[in-house]
């Protein structure tokens, strides 16, 4: 299969809502582990959110499954806009209706991009304190310490900018920058053993 197929499969298995690890995409799709990544760094570039975390039970999924994974993006609205100047300049004879098609993408659009700013709802009322310490911390655009309990027991002291708090299945998750490791990670709320 081409680059486009391999990637509408990754979407197509990860819209299932499983957890899928480097090595099992690498495998269903017949690829290396490099071209893994860089189907999911051009699948978030052009508009669908695939989030990961390391661990155990980690792997890359898609919090939020989408039913259409062919919405419009921003440069399918350039694409269009370009074409309705092209007609609109040579007088074809529906403009009116291809007007009236590239209004509705750009309502399809704005939708989708208003619903990819959130990944799940949150019912802040029943947040934990680690959760709303968090959740201030991403109001106020401010970093935290934590203390983070490792997979092998050890506890590790993070300076972290927390960006987004979600829920995967029955647990809570923070996006944040993570300045030790200098790069975007996800921890998991229950291993935070210590927050200020």
């Amino acid at each position: 299969m081409g680059k486009l197929s391999n990637m509408m499969y990754m979407i197509d298995l990860l819209n299932t809502g499983n957890i899928y690890t480097l090595k099992e995409l690498s495998e269903k799709i017949g690829v290396t582990e490099r071209m893994v990544r860089y189907y999911k760094n051009e699948i978030c570039n052009n508009g669908i959110a695939i989030e990961s975390f390391k661990g155990p039970n980690g792997g890359y999924f898609m919090i939020d499954k989408i039913k259409n994974y062919t919405s419009i993006n921003k440069y399918d609205i350039q694409l269009l806009d370009s074409i309705y100047n092209f007609l609109l300049e040579n007088n074809f004879e529906y403009i009116d209706k291809f007007k009236g098609f590239l209004d509705k993408s750009k309502k399809m659009y704005s939708v989708y991009e208003e619903k990819s700013k959130y990944f799940s709802n949150i019912d802040i009322k029943n947040l934990g304190e680690t959760e709303k310490l968090i959740e201030t911390a991403i109001n106020k655009n401010e970093k935290v310490e934590i203390i983070y309990n490792d997979f092998d027991g050890s506890q590790l002291k993070r300076i972290i900018h927390p960006l987004h708090l979600f829920k995967y299945k029955e647990d809570y998750y923070v996006t944040a920058f993570c300045e030790l490791r200098n790069d975007i990670r996800h921890f998991e709320i229950k291993r935070i053993a210590n927050i200020k």
